[in-house]
């Protein structure tokens, strides 16, 4: 059991410090079509639509590795006054809600990106006509590595819960 909660907060870790270079590549495009645009009076038709593409896909990515160090945001005006195991019990009793949400993202997400991909998709008002199914494909990655890292928590809450002990 603890090897598998090991891979999976691994490929967490990876996955999110892997797809954290996104901003470098997010925060170019975008200078360089404001450079382009101003300083040179030639404005990029491709550069905006780029970077939302590299946003979109980095929105979603960076799900799994939040969920591992526990940094989603939460309205703990009630939750940080239970103890640790008070605490332990309400995410084992709430997780299942979250499992239900992610599980609906992962199977219509993976609808609506292989439907994308099938019709070659592209960005329709744009002159560029960039493709949608690589971005949109990132919506069902995430929801699997959602539910991945989901599960790995749900167990060291649930085991918490009932033990009183963490699992490390």
């Amino acid at each position: 059991m603890k090897r598998l909660l090991f891979i999976i907060d691994s490929v967490s870790e990876w996955s999110g410090k892997l797809i954290s270079v996104f901003i470098f590549f997010l925060a170019f495009f975008l200078l360089y079509d404001v450079i382009m645009r101003f300083a040179f009076n030639s404005p990029t038709i491709w550069c905006h639509e780029l970077a939302l593409h590299f946003f979109g896909a980095y929105s979603v990515l960076a799900g799994p590795y939040v969920l591992l160090h526990n940094e989603h945001v939460k309205i703990d005006i009630f939750y940080n006054r239970f103890s640790p195991r008070g605490r332990a019990i309400i995410d084992a009793l709430t997780y299942p809600i979250f499992f239900m949400f992610i599980g609906l993202l992962l199977w219509h997400g993976s609808s609506i990106a292989m439907r994308s991909f099938e019709l070659k998709q592209t960005v329709s008002p744009s002159p560029w006509a960039s493709p949608l199914w690589p971005v949109k494909m990132t919506v069902p990655v995430a929801a699997f590595l959602m539910l991945a890292q989901g599960l790995a928590h749900y167990i060291r809450v649930l085991n918490f819960a009932i033990t009183g002990k963490e699992l490390s």
